[in-house]
């Protein structure tokens, strides 16, 4: 059973489950939680250093390292988004896209959790919300 690895013991007992989100910038945030709210499943929203150079893949497999419930999401300062789960290889992510599809990436972050089957990417680009 060489190569696996235990975090359990790492993780803050006293932080309550949920999905960890590191985020780079602040595009596409609101949508991302909404997704995750809709699904009812609670994130930590960490603010990822604006000057950094990691990639939204990057970001989200550490988030889901530090996640109790192992899924993570990354938004990079380019305003790309990712999903990843940490049992996944960090160069294999369970999605990636752009901001436009943020909500969907917090369907899908959720539905990973809970053991649904992940939606379909949108067929168009979903408006921001508020509508104006």
């Amino acid at each position: 059973m060489s190569g696996v690895v235990d975090r359990r013991g790492q993780r803050d007992r006293r932080s309550p489950p949920a999905v960890v989100a590191h985020c780079a910038c602040e595009r596409g945030v609101r949508e991302l939680l909404a997704g995750l709210e809709e699904e009812g499943v609670p994130v930590r929203l960490t603010d990822g250093d604006p000057g950094s150079a990691a990639t939204a893949v990057e970001l989200a497999h550490a988030a889901a390292r530090e996640s109790p419930l192992d899924v993570g999401v990354g938004i990079d300062a380019e305003g790309r988004v990712c999903v990843h789960h940490a049992k996944r290889p960090a160069d294999r992510p369970v999605v990636t896209t752009d901001t436009a599809r943020a909500r969907w990436c917090g369907h899908n972050a959720a539905r990973l959790v809970v053991g649904l089957p992940l939606k379909d990417a949108p067929e168009r680009m979903e408006e921001p919300w508020p509508h104006h």
